[in-house]
């Protein structure tokens, strides 16, 4: 289930997981259920059930860098930032600069030309790449050897399951944990888990 490497975007529907952003400039996922459906009609969703770590204020309360009410005042500004986005049903502080959220996007990939983000375009985890050409690439953000090491360092880990359900045939290898049929929809179900003790690299190829 691990590979370090670099990877290449491959000339069909991929689902990529490669390089989380810098520690000083993103979210961290962690006890999560990630879960993205591809339907033959072209509906999708994606759905995060989980906790979302704003890295900069965690590392800065830990460093003592922001220290007393000003804590709360940032934890306030980020829950509402998040909040903005009517797809979060649910953002709850944890403390910290971490929250518990809910979220659940759902569209058809005929009318969503274009790239399609959780959270957004400048703090990305789960991309959806939906080409013109009719090629579908999914890439969510995880972090190289020396990103995943400056996480743990910072006491941040990156622990949770992913899902992909879909309907479209395979046009490649994968490097799914398992492999199921969904008796209830039909649909083919490929599962990761991630522990958190090294990069994950999922793999999987699609074809329209």
């Amino acid at each position: 289930m691990t590979r370090f490497r670099r990877w290449t975007r491959l000339p069909a529907v991929l689902f990529l997981l490669a390089a989380l952003p810098l520690l000083s400039s993103c979210y961290v996922p962690d006890q999560f259920r990630a879960e993205i459906r591809l339907a033959r009609n072209g509906d999708f969703s994606i759905t995060y059930d989980g906790v979302l770590t704003w890295a900069p204020l965690y590392t800065d309360i830990r460093s003592g860098k922001v220290k007393g009410p000003e804590i709360q005042e940032k934890v306030e500004s980020i829950r509402r930032d998040l909040k903005r986005d009517p797809q979060f049903t649910d953002v709850r502080s944890l403390g910290a600069g971490q929250f518990m959220v809910k979220y659940k996007r759902t569209g058809n990939l005929a009318s969503s030309i274009g790239l399609i983000t959780f959270i957004r375009r400048n703090a990305r985890i789960i991309d959806i790449d939906n080409r013109a050409n009719g090629r579908v690439a999914i890439l969510v953000q995880t972090p190289n050897p020396e990103k995943f090491k400056l996480l743990n360092d910072a006491g941040l880990m990156i622990r949770g399951s992913l899902r992909v359900m879909s309907e479209l045939r395979l046009a490649g290898p994968h490097n799914a944990g398992a492999v199921y049929e969904d008796k209830a929809s039909g649909w083919t179900v490929y599962d990761w888990i991630i522990d958190g003790s090294q990069p994950v690299f999922p793999e999987i190829v699609f074809r329209r």
